[in-house]
């Protein structure tokens, strides 16, 4: 049974600490620095923006898609972090429930990751009006898909945090997860023509996709003719697939992070 009144204090604290971390605002720079790095270099390597607004829309995911990615840093040491140093003897003897703890965790790092996402996309939504004049209505899909995106990649980090020694180690493992293991296995699966819209890393791409697919997206870097040269058929992620997958990826996540949390042991 989930202690509200502490619930509500444990998210309080966690989300402050949050705050006053630096990482938070480093991740604030790198995606403020990611969008601007486009606006300035695009025009100034291919002679001005992409006509299609759509295509600069998916260019510019690129920011948020960052900041989704940053919840493995608000997210690694929020389990493994109170056994490594020690915090846990303090916490988990007090009356409160380590599933509480757990969950007033998680809710925190969503929080912070939905600011950053919330961040991306408004220099987003203010470049495109600046440029274009208007902003696609897909911005908002695209936004809906990170927010997803963010909270599954929260829950594997909970996940991890919750069998790993130290908060380091969580962190370095969901990063290979993401961004070594996810992105073979799918190329694998689709060099192969096998539906792949289960891994985390075709989920990514939907954060993109959503404007038009790959096409439009590489034809924001490359002359659309050059797409036809690549070894294999690029096929559009379907969005209802990868947002069944991430959500799967979520609960399944935070669930098992509630369980291996809750039989950890502080010694």
């Amino acid at each position: 049974m989930i202690e509200f009144e502490k619930l509500r204090v444990v998210i309080g604290y966690e989300f402050l600490k949050h705050i006053r971390r630096r990482r938070l605002y480093v991740i604030l720079a790198l995606t403020l620095f990611t969008e601007v790095a486009v606006l300035i270099l695009l025009p100034a390597l291919q002679g001005g923006y992409p006509d299609n607004v759509m295509a600069m829309a998916a260019i510019l995911t690129v920011g948020p898609a960052l900041a989704a990615i940053g919840a493995v840093f608000f997210s690694g040491d929020a389990i493994a972090g109170e056994f490594e140093s020690k915090t846990g003897y303090i916490l988990f003897t007090n009356p409160v429930k380590r599933t509480t703890l757990v969950i007033g965790k998680y809710i925190s790092s969503t929080a912070a990751v939905t600011l950053l996402i919330t961040f991306g996309y408004s220099i987003v939504a203010i470049s495109l009006l600046s440029i274009y004049g208007s902003i696609p209505i897909e911005t908002l899909e695209s936004y809906g898909m990170a927010l997803l995106y963010g909270g599954s990649v929260i829950s594997i980090t909970f996940f991890f945090s919750a069998l790993s020694k130290g908060g380091m180690g969580a962190t370095v493992i969901t990063l290979v997860f993401l961004m070594v293991i996810s992105p073979i296995v799918d190329t694998v699966l689709m060099l192969t023509d096998t539906p792949h819209w289960f891994m985390l890393s075709t989920a990514g791409d939907s954060i993109a996709t959503v404007y038009g697919g790959y096409e439009l997206f590489i034809e924001g870097f490359v002359p659309l003719e050059h797409i036809d040269r690549l070894p294999f058929e690029l096929e559009n992620p379907d969005t209802s697939l990868t947002s069944l997958a991430m959500a799967i990826y979520l609960v399944t996540g935070f669930i098992f992070s509630i369980i291996f949390g809750n039989r950890r042991q502080l010694v």
